[in-house]
């Protein structure tokens, strides 16, 4: 007779869910019926065919549900349930991270030549107070290379400038700030302690990168004294422009001593 035990549709579904087919269901809840069986015994009492049983139960055995035992002929016993489920969600999620990287390496050469790439994010920023709010931020937050280019230096931003420069410089990093051909010695004063200077004209306006990942581009007045809008991108692709951009500068300005 096929093993029921009053067990819902719902439960069995589940089972299936966990992999096993009908017939392994069938098998296994024929096993907890009789606690333990050999093949022919299982085939007889679950309506398992004979020319099927073996593969049933030995499908069972590898996926952790059954147990074989010595002896001949081998006689099989039934996992413990939290055993075994706990076996088939291992293995299936082992499958899944295989199944995921292959489609990850297959799809994404694809992907990159489709021309669907992700667009840059970009952020306008607007006002002079959120401006130098920002830059300060922005400086505050570089923990491994920090570039600066400003026409000006306002003292808000010196104040946050200063400090970090001076603890990024004790942990060995690079901080570089470049400053407009009108920022005057005073203005720099305690800054070329703690940060690599240069000076030259930045017609162009100003901006500043953290760690090579984030950016704040500043666009400056006509007289190049107070910001006017300002772009702010963490994108890959921006940020390694404007950090191209900087070392260009860089390379053509005089240093502060």
């Amino acid at each position: 007779m096929v093993p029921e035990f009053g067990l819902s549709e719902r439960l069995r579904s589940s089972m299936r869910r966990l992999g096993l087919t009908d017939y392994e269901v069938r098998a296994y809840l024929g096993l907890l019926e009789l606690g333990s069986a050999t093949a022919a015994e299982l085939s007889g009492h679950s309506g398992i065919p004979v020319s099927r049983i073996y593969g049933v139960i030995n499908s069972l055995v590898e996926a952790g549900w059954v147990l074989a035992e010595g002896g001949r002929p081998t006689k099989y016993r039934p996992q413990d349930p939290e055993t075994a489920v706990r076996a088939s969600l291992s293995r299936a999620k082992n499958e899944l991270e295989v199944a995921g990287r292959q489609v990850v390496e297959e799809l994404s050469p694809l992907y990159r030549r489709s021309g669907d790439r992700e667009m840059p994010q970009l952020w306008i920023v607007r006002g002079e107070s959120e401006l130098w709010r920002q830059t300060k931020a922005l400086i505050a937050k570089a923990q491994v290379n920090l570039s600066v280019a400003l026409p000006v230096l306002p003292d808000e931003v010196l104040q946050t400038l200063i400090p970090a420069a001076s603890v990024m410089r004790e942990k060995g990093r690079s901080v570089r700030v470049l400053v407009g051909a009108g920022v005057g010695d005073r203005e720099l004063k305690g800054l070329t302690d703690v940060a690599s200077v240069r000076r030259r004209e930045l017609t162009f306006g100003g901006g500043v990168i953290a760690d090579s990942a984030e950016v704040l581009l500043i666009l400056m007045d006509a007289d190049q004294q107070r910001p006017k809008a300002g772009i702010y991108s963490d994108h890959a692709m921006l940020t390694a422009l404007a950090q191209t951009y900087f070392d260009l500068l860089w390379s053509s300005s005089q240093p502060v001593d």
